[in-house]
């Protein structure tokens, strides 16, 4: 909702100020109606495009900290691909995580997460979205699932991606155990069969409380919450503090070992 009113705003402001020029260009030359119709047109396409690209290019970048975990180990592989980062704990054949990051966050800040994530048995893809906004590229989790196969796949996603990926998650025809929510929810109804986590933290307030009570019945039946105290919307990833968001009461670590380890003990269950 909250993109769609800004998409809708842009427009409308493109279109205010493409009626302003035309207006002004008329003042000293009175244009015929169909070309004051066309410079009204492109006018418009090419505010809201510049408007929407100005958008983008504000982003949270991943800090030093975050980046140090796209480095491999003795017990997990780090692979920088086209399209996502793998992490891929070699003993680890049957679990993985397809990850859709936070909109406007760069993806290698939720490495950390990722990271432990592998060194724990499941291996997590975290894909590159274009422009930082997974909703741009909802069916990326496909090029995944079209090379690799393992035994049991579970969607994950912050935030927008959440949303975004419970979105591709009830449209896919590849199977799927399950999908993991950090600070997030579903705006479609899942189906019941899939397992279902949902976290986020008492100090959290870039997420709208409203709308994830309004939307739980969209979860699985039997779906589980951890509400981790003193955690923020913030701290599933290392991207510094983001804007509006509450002051986390506890380390960064502290909340990404409290996320690994629920989402193992769904897995591992």
């Amino acid at each position: 909702m909250k993109y769609a009113l800004l998409s809708s705003g842009v427009i409308l402001i493109a279109i205010g100020l493409s009626i302003l020029i035309v207006i002004l260009i008329n003042k000293k030359k009175k244009l015929k109606a169909w070309l004051s119709i066309i410079i009204a047109t492109f006018s418009s396409i090419l505010l809201s495009i510049s408007f929407i690209l100005i958008y983008f290019a504000f982003h949270y970048n991943a800090t030093e900290n975050a980046k140090s975990f796209l480095k491999s180990d003795e017990s997990v592989v780090v692979r920088d691909k086209n399209g996502w980062y793998e992490f891929d704990n070699t003993s680890n054949t049957d679990d993985a995580i397809i990850f859709y990051a936070g909109a406007k966050v760069e993806e290698s800040a939720y490495a950390p997460l990722c990271h432990k994530l592998a060194e724990e048995g499941v291996d997590v893809f975290l894909i590159k979205m274009p422009l930082y906004f997974p909703l741009l590229n909802s069916n990326a989790a496909d090029q995944v699932l079209q090379q690799y196969t393992y035994q049991n796949y579970y969607m994950m996603g912050h935030s927008l991606g959440g949303t975004t990926a419970s979105l591709y998650l009830s449209k896919t025809n590849y199977s799927f155990k399950g999908i993991i929510f950090l600070a997030s929810y579903s705006t479609t109804k899942l189906d019941d069969s899939y397992q279902c986590l949902s976290l986020y933290g008492t100090q959290d307030t870039v997420l709208n409380k409203e709308e994830y009570t309004k939307n739980q019945k969209n979860f699985p039946k039997d779906y589980k919450e951890v509400i981790i105290e003193g955690g923020n919307h913030s701290q599933f990833g290392d991207y510094g503090h983001q804007k509006n968001d509450g002051i986390a009461t506890i380390e960064r670590s502290k909340q990404i070992e409290i996320t690994t380890n629920e989402i193992c003990s769904l897995i591992h269950s």
